[in-house]
């Protein structure tokens, strides 16, 4: 299935306008941004009336949940703004959602219902004006509740976002928007959304995690690998300055040894061509001198000739090799920066077994983390409506 607005499998999207005007980038937050509110732990609750100023002015660890969904909100808005701009179309605001958050003594359904009605008008007007940003919308919608819907009591939610025919919806959408992308951005989210798929099938039966792998640590894993997609994906963080200086250093020396057993493949290829010219060359001088008859200047224009023939071929296959690893080493040197830059993009999905629990204080700095980077404890109080992922 893919993103409404979105090309067939063999329909590239490169020709789309919206492409230079950055669509794809802010479709995606914005994409991101309605998925994290939709499940947002405060989307309920009484206003805060406390009049008394405090010592400071507070900063985004000191706000409550509403006050985050809040801020959600105005993202959204810039975010919807922002794709209107680059697509050319007028989208709708968020007014309604922050009506609804703003009615005294509302419930929750009461505001789910214009987030959802908003969702459902941006997916579809873009859908009739950008391919790239319907599918990109569709993408930060999809990633969001891979990161962000599974909690620590529901296992099965977990397992649904990593199923095979989902993940290979998110590869191709991933591949299709290369170039809507920062660069390197999808490949490295690609990458890490790779290994966790593989992680999650090894260590899965039946279609379910097994309990002994599932636990809160692991869900904070994911949590942090879904900030990592969202920075990369929406340019906050650039892809090239994930990998450090040793992973530099390691991609050209895995680059040089690639270099040099191309080259003696080459070399091995080539060589049997040689000999066998050498073979031919020596074979026709072996019968100048055979039948040549004494004092004439046969033996010496064939022997002349034969040497040229050599030289000329040797010179044309020095020529291609030259060709070809002029050309390869930019492609392998490419291959290995993006493998470098995969593997420094994943956050490796480490059970308790693996590593300490988090401390109390721990615990609570994430509880006050701003909430494009907060916890599924912060953000998701429920898979769905029906209880599957998705899609």
């Amino acid at each position: 299935m893919r993103s409404f607005g979105s090309v067939g499998d063999d329909e590239p999207m490169v020709d789309d306008p919206t492409l230079a005007g950055g669509a794809g980038t802010v479709a995606f937050s914005l994409g991101w941004r309605l998925a994290e509110l939709y499940d947002s732990k405060g989307l309920s609750g009484p206003l805060k009336r406390d009049l008394e100023l405090p010592d400071h002015l507070p900063g985004v660890g000191e706000m409550s949940s509403r006050e985050k969904a809040l801020a959600l909100i105005a993202h959204i808005d810039a975010d919807l703004h922002a794709v209107g701009t680059a697509v050319g179309a007028t989208l709708p605001s968020a007014d309604g959602i922050r009506i609804a958050m703003l009615a005294p003594g509302h419930q929750r359904d009461t505001v789910l219902r214009p987030i959802y009605v908003l969702y459902l008008s941006v997916r579809d007007q873009l859908a009739g004006t950008s391919p790239i940003a319907a599918t990109s919308f569709g993408l930060g919608r999809m990633l969001a509740d891979t990161a962000l819907l599974p909690t620590k009591d529901t296992p099965a939610v977990f397992s649904q976002q990593f199923e095979r025919f989902r993940l290979e919806n998110a590869y191709r959408w991933l591949d299709d928007l290369d170039a809507a992308f920062p660069p390197r951005s999808a490949s490295a989210v690609r990458a890490s959304l790779t290994a966790w798929g593989e992680w999650v099938g090894a260590n899965s039966t039946n279609g379910r995690i097994e309990s002994r792998h599932f636990d809160a640590y692991l869900i904070r894993r994911l949590q942090r690998q879904g900030d990592m997609w969202r920075r990369l994906l929406t340019g906050e963080k650039a892809a090239e300055t994930l990998p450090d200086a040793k992973a530099y250093r390691d991609a050209a020396t895995e680059m040089l040894r690639n270099t040099r057993r191309m080259f003696f493949r080459f070399l091995w290829k080539w060589s049997l061509i040689a000999l066998i010219a050498v073979a031919a060359a020596a074979g026709a001088i072996m019968l100048s001198v055979t039948h040549a008859p004494a004092g004439t200047d046969r033996l010496t224009s064939v022997v002349i000739s034969v040497a040229g023939f050599l030289g000329v071929s040797w010179t044309g296959i020095a020529a291609t090799f030259g060709r070809v690893m002029r050309k390869a080493e930019q492609s392998l040197w490419e291959a290995e920066v993006e493998a470098a830059i995969g593997r420094a993009a994943t956050v490796q999905p480490h059970t308790k077994s693996d590593w300490a629990e988090p401390s109390t204080a721990e615990e609570l700095e994430e509880e006050s983390a701003p909430p494009a980077a907060r916890t599924s404890s912060q953000v998701r109080t429920r898979p769905s409506r029906n209880g599957r992922a998705p899609r």
